[in-house]
């Protein structure tokens, strides 16, 4: 049975993409999507069942902090976050035909999330039909390597088309390079420090595909990922809200338009980037409707090479929460974007590979360099002291080198405000 419901997903989806092959016709398949969730979904949960929007602008926007409050509102099985908790912990059994999950709570704040088996088959669909469309002709052996595993990436190994392997971060990256060397993987997907880590590895690893999720990828984990494997690095960007785009051959992480309706948020002071608001549309359990998302957006309004009408990403900077907010000298407050204290740091000498800039204090910076990068701290503060002045900014920078271990199962942040003694 799982593996019918995967093909009978996935087919759908492949159909689905070749008949909106144009913006007018997946604008107009959102429209009538969009209509019929808001009538005969979103009032089958008690948050939203006193009321009735005849257009999705009508509905408020939430976000994490609403729906962990209200947990149970939000799910047509009444399901609240402490049984949820539970369940995800394997104190309680979780009720017939749905499973629970929870986001790996890089800010400290960790989200709920419940789905049916019938969900996670669509979703699976979706994800098959971008990144493996030869998935009937091809077998793949697919090595996931992430802090912890999740039914969605279960329900992909269900498929019997994909031989799946899960490798746990939680015993470290170093630890996991024999294992996956052994499983021979045509297919990789991993955090960016895992791929790095891969490359630089003296190993005869030689798949087909790569994947990178979970994390930011940086241009320089990108070059050095690309110059060894000699491909293409592609993206899924996928939360615990959902999955919401996958790179095409070509690069260009398209947005999954066909299930998910995106709305932008424009960031204030940070140029084009945006955050966005997401209905899904296909969900059924846990209504998300015009949920805010925590990410910044960098859009590309570009015609991709794969002819995808589906809205493209150029960028995903990083999280809203690992902005840094300063205030100038004459009062004005500025907001500096994760992506452009990346670059600074970067481009002071193309040898740094890793580094950390934190915001500890309204007025104070830290950058830290490996030990074996001294020689390279003075030129990376002085990027970024000239990148704050140019703001009209003249934070304290602190500057140190210390040693950078594995992170295990935490996600990396290379740029992150930490005020309070936790990363927010």
């Amino acid at each position: 049975m799982p593996q019918v419901l995967t093909l009978a997903a996935f087919a759908r989806a492949r159909i689905r993409m070749s008949r909106l092959n144009t913006r007018s016709k997946l604008d107009a398949f959102q429209k009538r999507r969009i209509t019929r969730f808001l009538r005969n979904q979103v009032p089958r949960v008690s948050a939203y069942s006193q009321t009735r929007f005849d257009r999705l602008c009508q509905a408020p926007v939430m976000d994490k902090a609403q729906l962990m409050e209200s947990f149970a509102s939000y799910n047509r099985l009444g399901l609240g976050a402490d049984r949820g908790w539970r369940i995800f912990d394997g104190m309680e059994v979780a009720p017939r035909g749905c499973a629970v999950g929870a986001s790996t709570g890089t800010s400290g704040n960790r989200g709920l999330y419940v789905v049916s088996d019938a969900e996670r088959y669509v979703w699976l669909g979706v994800m098959l039909s971008r990144a493996f469309p030869d998935l009937l002709t091809q077998r793949e052996r697919v090595a996931v390597i992430l802090p912890q595993t999740s039914r969605l990436y279960d329900s992909a190994n269900e498929s019997q088309r994909l031989n799946l392997k899960f490798f746990d971060l939680g015993s470290g990256v170093e630890r996991q390079i024999k294992p996956v060397t052994a499983y021979k993987p045509t297919v990789i997907v991993a955090p960016p420090r895992v791929l790095t880590a891969l490359a630089q590895a003296d190993t005869p690893l030689a798949p087909r595909q790569i994947f990178s999720g979970a994390e930011v990828l940086d241009c320089a984990d990108r070059a050095i990922i690309e110059a060894r494997f000699g491909l293409c690095v592609r993206e899924i960007y996928m939360a615990s809200e959902g999955l919401f785009a996958i790179s095409c051959p070509f690069g260009t992480p398209h947005l999954v338009e066909d299930h998910v309706m995106f709305e932008w948020e424009p960031v204030e002071g940070s140029g084009e980037l945006r955050t966005p608001l997401i209905t899904d549309f296909t969900r059924r359990t846990q209504i998300m409707l015009r949920y805010r998302m925590n990410d910044l957006i960098e859009l590309d309004d570009r015609t991709c090479a794969c002819g995808s009408p589906q809205l493209g990403i150029r960028q995903i900077v990083g999280r809203q929460d690992d902005a840094f907010s300063l205030v100038s000298r004459d009062g004005k407050r500025v907001t500096i974007t994760p992506d452009i204290i990346r670059n600074a740091v970067l481009n002071s000498d193309r040898s740094i590979l890793e580094y950390q800039v934190t915001q500890t204090a309204a007025n104070e910076i830290r950058i830290e360099l490996p030990l074996a990068h001294e020689t390279l701290l003075k030129g990376a503060t002085a990027a970024l002291q000239a990148l704050f002045s140019e703001a009209g900014l003249h934070p304290h920078l602190v500057s140190m080198v210390r040693a950078f271990g594995d992170e295990g199962p935490r996600k990396r942040r290379r740029v992150l405000v930490d005020i309070k003694g936790e990363a927010v």
